[in-house]
Parts: structure tokens; sequence; C-alpha cells
């Protein structure tokens, strides 16, 4: 009896570890943020250097995993399996001199590696979002306090801009991360177009 039951016990063990050993553990999904196209308006008349530095975002969102909020909930997911390619205290920098550079004429936008970098600009622009937040069946909004400032740490102008939008609609009841990345990607254009238009008309 005692064999009859370690036969079947040692059968089991093996037939578990083949079902583990055949399983294989769902591939991750990986999105960037991206700079939309837009038609390129007047800037200033000479070139004008600026540099992005301190770009920062809430603790709750600077991980790579993305975060979705439930609607009309305290719960967020974490998607283990969707998750940003970069992290995007260090992706944000590039993304919003890009837009810029691509927006207004004569603006020479770049993140800020070094001192040299920071004297070499006219402006140092500083970028603190405060909500970076997409809910399932709601809004994606992001908003921020950003200031620019001169070479020598003065500033010039400090502002608030909040941008929302219909968050993507879900596919089988998960959410659309890849339509919900290019969310992000506008509504962090649009911030980044404000930024410039102001120090487009600074003298």
């Amino acid at each position: 009896m005692n064999n009859t039951k370690n036969i079947f016990l040692i059968l089991v063990t093996l037939c578990i570890s083949a079902c583990s050993f055949g399983s294989t553990s769902e591939p991750a999904r990986f999105y960037t943020l991206t700079t939309p196209h837009i038609d390129q308006v007047r800037g200033p008349t000479k070139s004008i250097n600026v540099g992005i530095e301190n770009v920062s975002v809430p603790q709750s969102v600077d991980r790579p995993q993305i975060i979705v909020k439930a609607k009309g909930t305290n719960t967020v997911t974490v998607s283990e399996f969707d998750r940003w390619i970069e992290g995007l205290n260090s992706a944000l920098p590039v993304v919003i001199s890009e837009n810029m550079n691509m927006y207004v004429k004569n603006i020479n936008a770049r993140p800020i590696r070094n001192s040299s970098d920071a004297s070499n600009s006219k402006y140092l622009v500083s970028v603190d979002f405060v909500k970076f937040e997409t809910e399932t069946d709601g809004k994606t909004t992001i908003s921020a306090w950003w200031t620019v400032s001169d070479n020598h740490g003065d500033i010039l102008v400090q502002k608030k801009t909040t941008q929302s939008a219909d968050t993507p609609e879900t596919k089988s009841g998960t959410p659309d991360y890849d339509a919900t990345a290019a969310l992000f990607s506008k509504l962090i254009a649009n911030i980044s177009y404000k930024i410039a238009d102001v120090i487009s008309e600074m003298k």
C-alpha cells in the first residue's frame, strides 16, 4: 500500500514539474513617449539656447510599470507587463526639448547634462509634474508647475498648466496602453508648446 502511495506521489510531482517546465511567463510590452508632428510657428528672430533641467514626476509613477487608476475609486493597478522603456524622469527632458524645437522656430532646447550646458543656455526650464494619471473610463490628466529662469538662476516666469483628455477605451476589459502612451505624449507636448510660447515672447 505504501509503495503504491509513493508511486502516486512521484507521478504527481513529475506531472507538476513537467507543467511548470513547459509553461512560459507573459512577455513584457514596452512603451515610449513620442513627439507628435506639428507645423512650426514663428519664434524669436535670433536663435535662443534653452536648457531643460529638474524635470520630476510624482513618486507613485516614478517606476517602469504603467499605473492605471480605477474610475471613482482609490484603487490603482500596477501593470507588470506594460512598462515604460525608459524612466519618466530621464525621458521627459528629452521629449520636452524635442517638442519645443519642433514647435517654435529658432528655439534650441536641450536637456542639461552638465554645468557647461547650463552656462551656454539663455534660459533654463524646470518642470515639476504634480499629477500624471490615467483613469479607466475617465480622464487622463497631467498637471505641472513650470518655471523659466535666466542662467543665473533668477526666476522669470512661474506657471501651472493642466492638460486633460478622455482615456482611450479599454480592449477586452484591459487598458489600451499603446493609446494611453500616445495620449500622454500629446498632453506633454501641449505643455511644452505653452512653455515655448512664453520663451519666444521674451526679449
